[in-house]
Formats: structure tokens, C-alpha cells, sequence
């Protein structure tokens, strides 16, 4: 056989074999995902519940909470390095930011639980929580607290004087994005006293919670640059504390809550927030971030899928795969109140849940999804699946005491700055009303 009549059955050959594997590649199933659990070796654990979590350079930065029912236990930070995979470190560096004003004699924030906070950048934006003797939601009139993790100071901001401003809560959910609000006045009107830093910048959503007399269900957006709070379209259903929201593919996403009677579940509730334009004294084509409708939309499912449970203070966080495959990861989370009300632990789930998104564009993701479209196939956007924890070998764990166990009242966030496919959670409430203090790192595969 001469060398030409040999290429060109080498090239059918591996025509072949390409059509092959883009053929398995396109019938393969986007769900049950796989994930790997890693714990987080430290010598100093942190047990706590009701704080919150952000992860910023490969640091996870720990702030409030209480060990003992209703006792806020202080208001330091407390910072861990997450393992460096091109390291052979194996206990992460822990260290205690005692608080410290940016300006000397400022005010700093009091200790706190059922708080968020949210970052942007490299800065931490707290807002909310309950504390003091009364333990009480802390009536600080629209404020947000500021934790720059470049010089580890605080700062506060406030609103516009004379502006609207959320209700003071706790429970609630938050996420931020690096956009702002299009300011609604003529120019931006910055806070009284405050320079406006190139940095300043982003927005803070906040939504619904527990207040002194009940639950809400409103939607605010704090704007960093002006100072100013813009309500948005309240959620549907009825008003909750501890639910879950997130922020992916231009859309709030909202799941579960506990309405004072029961956990709440059975659908997934998104809004839409656009990015746009907009031109003003303060900004020339900067962009922003608005919603395009005056409501929620709401997903719902039928009763015969296979479905997440009814759950409150579970974590709900985005998370990639690659090739422009997206999910939400809905995980843990509390099933049944306790009987003694924040005093006493209810029940927990120990499950992980995936919601897919819609794909990026463009991506082999869409080119599949497209595909499995033409033929007649689920492209899995829109469902949830259970996620299956796999040992280092790949296997599927059963036990559940190889896992993190039951538990809420936790916190997460994602780990997008080091790996987009891998979300912390840490700390939390177990069943046997202990408060946990260990640090997981929860890998999609």
C-alpha cells in the first residue's frame, strides 16, 4: 500500500473516531453531577453557627456567628488559607484580624448573627444580623459595613441622607455583583463626608428575612458608589426568613425560606437583572445593573420528579463545570424546625442538589445542547438532579459519615477567584444541636 492510499485511511480512520467520541459526547447526560468532598485540615477549628463566609484570594474570611444559642461571639475576623493544590501544605494557615477602623476612633460593627456579607472585589460588604442584650435585629438604618482585606480595616457606609433605605433584619440572604444601580437622580449624590474611592464600585442585593414583628419578602439594591438603596420587585410567595439566593447568567435566583410554620420548597423563583448602559453626570457608557420586568418569574415542578426537599438556611451557590456548562448547587439545609425555637436544633438534610443553567453561548456547551435539541433529547436546562459524592478513585460514596453529615445554619461561598467548579461551606448546626467547626471544600466533577 503506497503512502497516499495509507494517509487517507489514516485520516478516514480518525474521522471516524472524531465522530465517534462528538457522537458519545452529545449522548452523554449533563446530570447526576459528581462531586468530590475535601475537608479543610486545620489545627485551630472554628465552630460557630449563623456567620458568614466569603473567599477572596484563596482566603476564606470568617465573621460572626454564636457557639451558644443567641451569644454573638465577637467581632473579629478570622481568616484561613485554603490549600494551594501546587503546594504540599496539608494544615491551613489560620490567623485572628482583630477589628481596626480605617479612620482611627470610627466606629466598627457590633457582633452579630444571622447577618450576610458579601464581597466585591477584594472588600467584604456585611449588612444586617441581630445582637445586642435584646438580641434583636441591629436598627443601623441602611448601613453597610466594609472589611477591605487589602489593609484588613473597616469602614461603614451609610445612605444618602433622607433616602429610602431596606428594614432592619436578620435571616435574610444577600449576593453581590461588581456592577452598579444606574443612579436615578441627576448625577450621582454621594454620602455626606465620604470621598468616592476609584474603586468603589458594585452592588449589593439583600432580600427578605426576619424583622421584630414578622418576615419579609422585598428585594434591595445597594448602590456602593452613590450610597443609595433601590427597591426592586418583592418575591413571590410568602414572606420567609432563611432562604437562598444567587446570582448567575443575569438572573437573581431564589429558593426555600421558612414562612413560621413550615420549611418551603417545590419551585425555584429567578428575576431578571439586566447589564446595561447608562450616562450620567458621574459616568459616561458605564455599566449597570437593572431588572427588566416589574415581577419574578417562578419554575415550577410536577410532584412525580425527583426534586430537592422543603428547606431553610442552606447554601445555594453558582458553580461551573467547563466548556460553558453552568449550575446552582443547592446544599444542606434545615427540614423541620426545632420544637424550642432557636434554642434547640431541628432536622437537617446531608444531601447536594444541582439546578442547570442555561449554557454560555458559543461554547461547546450550547453546541450541545443544541444537538440533543434536534434529535429530540432533554437538554437537562431547567431540572435538578442529586449530586453523587465520589471517592479520590471516582467510586460513589453511600455512607454518609464519610460526608459533611446533616446539617444548616452554615455558610458558603464560592471559590471562583481559584477553582469556579468548587464551593466552600463551613461551620453550621448539626442535630444534636452542636455547632460544627470544620471547613469543607465541595468540588464538582
Amino acid at each position: 500500500m503506497d503512502a497516499a492510499a495509507a494517509g487517507a485511511i489514516y485520516g478516514a480512520e480518525t474521522a471516524v473516531e472524531g465522530a465517534v467520541g462528538i457522537a458519545a459526547g452529545v449522548a452523554r447526560p449533563t446530570m447526576p453531577l459528581k462531586a468530590s468532598l475535601s475537608r479543610i485540615q486545620s489545627s485551630t477549628p472554628l465552630a460557630r453557627s449563623s456567620h458568614s463566609l466569603c473567599v477572596i484570594r484563596g482566603h476564606a474570611y470568617i465573621f460572626g456567628g454564636e457557639i451558644s444559642p443567641r451569644e454573638p461571639v465577637d467581632n473579629a475576623m478570622h481568616v484561613y488559607t485554603l490549600p494551594n493544590p501546587s503546594t504540599t501544605a496539608t494544615d491551613a494557615d489560620y490567623r485572628v484580624v482583630a477589628p481596626q477602623a480605617a479612620i482611627p476612633g470610627d466606629q466598627l460593627p457590633a457582633p452579630r448573627v444571622g447577618h450576610t456579607a458579601s464581597s466585591i472585589g477584594d472588600r467584604i460588604f456585611v449588612f444586617g444580623g441581630r445582637g445586642g442584650t435584646d438580641m434583636k435585629a441591629l436598627e443601623e438604618k441602611g448601613r453597610v459595613w466594609v472589611f477591605d482585606t487589602s489593609t484588613s480595616r473597616w469602614s461603614k457606609l451609610d445612605p444618602v441622607q433622607d433616602s429610602p433605605y431596606p428594614e432592619a433584619r436578620s435571616y435574610h440572604a444577600s449576593v453581590a455583583n461588581e456592577h452598579p444601580v444606574p443612579s436615578k437622580s441627576q448625577g450621582n449624590t454621594y454620602a455626606r463626608g465620604e470621598e468616592i474611592a476609584a474603586s468603589d464600585h458594585g452592588t449589593l442585593f439583600v432580600h427578605a428575612g426576619c424583622t421584630a414583628s414578622g418576615r419579609l419578602s422585598d428585594l434591595w439594591a445597594f448602590d456602593v458608589a452613590s450610597r443609595t438603596w433601590t427597591k426592586f420587585p418583592d418575591a413571590p410567595g410568602p414572606e420567609r426568613g432563611g432562604p437562598s439566593l444567587a446570582f448567575a447568567h443575569n438572573k437573581l435566583f431564589r429558593f426555600g425560606g421558612y414562612d413560621g410554620k413550615s420549611e418551603i420548597g417545590g419551585q425555584i423563583d429567578y428575576l431578571h437583572i439586566v447589564r446595561a448602559t447608562f450616562n450620567d453626570k458621574g459616568g459616561t457608557g458605564e455599566m449597570c445593573l437593572s431588572s427588566t420586568s416589574d415581577h419574578w418569574e417562578t419554575i415550577s415542578f410536577d410532584a412525580d420528579l425527583e426534586l430537592p426537599g422543603n428547606r431553610s438556611v442552606a447554601g445555594l451557590q453558582p458553580v461551573t463545570t467547563g466548556q460553558g456548562r453552568n449550575y446552582l448547587l443547592l446544599m444542606f439545609g434545615e427540614r423541620d424546625p426545632s420544637s424550642q425555637g432557636h434554642a434547640g436544633a431541628g432536622k437537617f438534610w446531608s444531601d447536594i442538589w444541582s439546578f442547570q443553567l442555561q449554557p454560555d453561548g458559543m461554547t461547546a456547551a450550547s453546541f450541545k445542547d443544541a444537538t440533543r435539541q434536534l434529535i429530540g433529547k432533554r437538554t437537562g436546562e431547567g431540572e435538578w438532579a442529586e449530586v453523587k459524592i465520589v471517592d479520590e478513585e471516582g467510586k460513589e460514596q453511600s455512607d454518609e459519615t464519610k460526608h459533611l453529615g446533616s446539617r444548616g445554619w452554615f455558610a458558603s461561598a464560592p471559590a471562583a477567584d481559584t477553582d469556579p467548579g468548587s464551593v466552600i461551606i463551613w461551620g453550621g448546626l448539626n442535630e444534636d444541636n452542636e455547632r460544627c467547626g470544620d471547613g469543607w471544600i465541595i468540588t464538582v466533577i
